[in-house]
C-alpha cells in the first residue's frame, strides 16, 4: 500500500513539474521561445504548487465546515425526536380531554380551540384557558407549547439540512476543481518528450534522495520525549521528515501542511482541525518575537500554509509534492502569524 501510495505521489510530482516546463517550453508561433532558466522552472512550479495548496486548503476548510454541520444536525434531530414524543404524549392527554367532554355533553368551543393543528393559534388563545378548570389548563398548556417546540425543532433541522447540502455542493465542486488541474498536469506530461521525462524523473529523484537523508539523521518511529508539549509536537513532526506530501492526508506515512501539524499534535492528545485556517483559530496568537517550538506557524495572505517552528529561526512542514516533509526557515515563505493551541 506504501509503495502503491509514494508511486502515486511521484507521478503527480512528475506530472505538476511537467507542466511547469510545458508551460514555458511550448513553442511560439514565428520563433521559438527561449530556454527557461532552473530559476523560471522553479517559480512557475511553484506557482502551480501554490494554486494547488490553496484549493487543498479550501476543501479541507469545507470538510471541516461539514463535519460540524453534520454533528449540528445529528443533535437537532435527535431534538425533533424527543420533542415529537412529548407532542406525541400531550396530543393523548388532550385527546383524553375531549373524550370526557364528549361524554359529558360534547365538546365545547374552547376545546376546539385548542385541538386545533396551528401550534401557533394555541399560543395566541392562551386566555381561553380561563374557562376551562386547572387541571384541564395545565393540559391543554403543556400541548400547546409542545407543538411549538416541535415546530421550532423542525424547522431548524430544515435549514441546518439545507446548510450541509449547500456545504456538500461547496465540497465537490472545490474537489473537481483540483482534480482538474491534476489531470491537466498529466495531460502536459504525456506530452512532453523521453528526454524531458527523464530529465524530470532526475530531479524528483534527487529531492526525494535529500529528504530520505535529512530524515535519517532524524530517526523513526516513535520518537522521544522531549519534556515540554511544544518539544513532544517538534520531536514527532520532525520524525516524519522525509515523507511524501499528499494533497488532504493526515498520515500516518504522507501528509498535506495542516495534516501534519494535526497528526503531530494528536499525539500529545490536542485536537486541531484539519485546516490552516481553521488552525489558526485553535489557540493563543503569539507575537513572532516569543515564538516557542512547536508553536504552530502560519504563511500567505490569506492564509493557506502552516508548519511547526523548531527553534532556531526554522520550521518543519509539508511543504509540496516535490520536496514533502522537510524544514526550511520561517523567513523562506511569507510569515502572517502564529497560534500556541496549549
Amino acid at each position: 500500500m506504501a509503495s502503491t501510495r509514494t508511486r502515486t505521489v511521484r507521478l503527480v510530482i512528475v506530472s505538476v513539474t511537467a507542466a511547469a516546463l510545458a508551460v514555458t517550453l511550448l513553442p511560439q508561433s514565428g520563433q521559438a521561445a527561449p530556454k527557461p532558466t532552473l530559476d523560471q522552472v522553479k517559480a512557475e512550479l511553484a506557482s502551480l504548487q501554490t494554486q494547488a495548496e490553496v484549493a487543498q486548503e479550501n476543501l479541507n476548510e469545507t470538510n471541516v465546515k461539514v463535519a460540524a454541520a453534520s454533528r449540528a444536525l445529528t443533535q437537532i434531530k435527535a431534538r425533533v425526536a424527543r420533542s415529537q414524543a412529548v407532542v406525541d404524549a400531550a396530543q393523548l392527554q388532550v385527546g383524553r380531554l375531549a373524550s370526557a367532554a364528549y361524554r359529558n355533553g360534547g365538546v365545547d368551543e374552547t376545546m376546539q380551540l385548542f385541538l386545533a393543528d396551528n401550534p401557533t393559534q394555541f399560543l395566541e388563545q392562551m386566555s381561553a384557558l380561563d374557562s376551562v378548570s386547572r387541571h384541564q389548563s395545565d393540559v391543554l398548556r403543556a400541548a400547546a407549547v409542545a407543538q411549538q417546540r416541535l415546530f421550532q425543532d423542525k424547522l431548524a433541522a430544515k435549514q441546518q439540512l439545507a446548510a450541509l447540502r449547500k456545504l456538500w455542493t461547496a465540497a465537490d465542486a472545490e474537489y473537481k476543481a483540483r482534480q482538474s488541474a491534476v489531470d491537466k498536469a498529466s495531460a502536459l506530461y504525456n506530452s512532453l518528450e523521453a528526454s524531458q521525462r527523464a530529465a524530470l524523473a532526475q530531479a524528483s529523484a534527487r529531492s526525494q534522495a535529500a529528504a530520505r537523508s535529512s530524515r535519517s539523521s532524524h530517526g523513526r518511529g516513535v520518537p522521544h520525549y522531549s519534556g515540554s508539549i511544544g518539544g513532544r509536537v517538534v520531536a514527532y513532526a520532525m520524525s516524519r521528515v522525509g515523507d511524501s506530501y499528499v494533497w488532504g492526508a493526515s498520515g500516518p506515512n504522507s501528509f498535506d501542511c495542516s495534516g501534519l501539524t494535526l497528526w503531530a499534535y494528536a499525539h500529545v492528545g490536542i485536537s486541531l482541525p484539519h485546516s490552516s485556517s481553521a488552525q489558526y483559530g485553535s489557540g493563543r496568537h503569539v507575537s513572532s518575537g516569543s515564538l516557542e517550538p512547536g508553536d504552530l506557524v502560519f504563511f500567505y495572505s490569506p492564509i493557506h500554509h502552516v508548519g511547526i517552528y523548531i527553534g532556531n529561526g526554522m520550521v518543519v512542514h509539508a511543504a509540496n509534492p516535490g520536496e514533502g516533509v522537510t524544514t526550511a526557515p520561517l523567513s523562506s515563505m511569507p510569515y502572517s502569524g502564529a497560534v500556541r493551541p496549549y
